[in-house]
């Protein structure tokens, strides 16, 4: 039986397709294409001296983990995070992260006392500026302070929150447009002090009360702000 006639399958270089993704999440991140941007493709693929095969791979990556979205006849734009998305978000972590905080303040040792401070410390000598590596930062000493939390269900809804790309986008969004890096890493000492100490109870205040001010901060700055479609 004669072989079929096909055809190779060209698909584009697996390195560019992640580096023009980089460039492009990077981009959203740090605010340079703003919410509510039309992603002109042509023009894109000009900017980053790429084809657009290597581009409509990447944006459709974007596209799946929830940075853009697609109209039917109009094109990808860059999603907007919306009040809502963010208190339900901020609602999850209040509920779970305070008190998974205090038992595993409870439980630590004193390995995870000084993994904990010498995250902070990195912070507090050189906080970075790029916010993918800031929004890392962040996760490491938050995810540190309930890693040894005994209740592991708790954890793992934790993690799970913390690795939702919403997340990402509202640190990069508060970062920006809320609080400064300096306020962050301030209230951040006072929560790694009480840890360290082994307060629980108050760990759990301090620790609730830096979730919910943050969420009421984005809220409030999210909604005083009106939509406006751009092209890039």
């Amino acid at each position: 039986m004669a072989a079929p006639e096909l055809t190779a399958v060209e698909r584009p270089d697996t390195r560019l397709v992640d580096e023009v993704y980089e460039r492009l999440r990077d981009a959203i991140a740090s605010g340079r294409i703003l919410p509510e941007t039309r992603l002109l493709q042509q023009q894109l693929a000009t900017t980053l001296g790429v084809s657009r095969t290597p581009l409509r791979e990447a944006l459709l990556r974007l596209e799946r983990e929830g940075f853009l979205y697609t109209l039917p006849r109009r094109g990808m734009f860059v999603r907007r995070l919306t009040a809502e998305e963010i208190v339900e978000l901020y609602q999850l972590r209040e509920a779970l992260e305070p008190f998974a905080a205090r038992l595993a303040c409870e439980a630590a040792t004193a390995s995870d006392v000084a993994k904990v401070q010498a995250i902070q410390s990195q912070h507090e000598r050189r906080y970075p500026s790029n916010v993918v590596k800031a929004f890392q930062g962040n996760f490491d000493l938050h995810t540190s302070l309930v890693s040894c939390c005994p209740n592991r269900r708790i954890y793992e809804q934790l993690r799970n929150i913390w690795d939702q790309n919403s997340a990402f986008l509202i640190f990069s969004y508060y970062t920006h447009s809320v609080g400064s890096s300096r306020d962050m890493v301030h209230e951040h000492r006072t929560i790694v002090d009480a840890f360290a100490s082994g307060k629980g109870p108050e760990l759990e205040e301090l620790l609730r009360y830096h979730i919910r001010q943050a969420s009421e901060s984005l809220r409030k700055s999210l909604m005083g702000q009106q939509p406006t479609e751009r092209e890039a």
